[in-house]
């Protein structure tokens, strides 16, 4: 039976902290995913106390309009920042397992 080394440990050690962050970078892309465009009226009157506090629907078509394009412009932007996130550690995580595979291959040269 061979003996763990130095390069074998860190190999490993490098291929589990990719799937690490790799599973990170999913995770980022989910929550990318779930991001909704909400305007933040309230509801009807029979809503909760603090539905209260949130503002009416503008009665004017253009301003409601207007309110939601915001609102879209907003989750897009929120979207794209969970995307870039999610983006930089999939090629940390690319890294990380290349890394570790060079290091493998490198040891079994020896």
């Amino acid at each position: 039976m061979k003996c763990l080394n130095i390069a074998s440990i860190a190999s490993i050690s490098l291929a589990v902290a990719g799937l690490v962050v790799g599973l990170s970078a999913a995770h980022y892309w989910w929550k990318a995913s779930k991001v909704e465009a909400d305007p933040g009226w309230r509801g009807d009157l029979s809503q909760s106390a603090a539905d209260a506090l949130r503002p009416i629907r503008p009665p004017d078509p253009q301003l409601s309009q207007e309110g939601w394009l915001m609102e879209i412009l907003n989750a897009a932007r929120e979207s794209a920042r969970l995307n870039k996130t999610a983006a930089c550690l999939t090629a940390v995580a690319v890294l990380l397992s290349a890394l570790s595979s060079v290091l493998a291959s490198v040891e079994n040269l020896h």
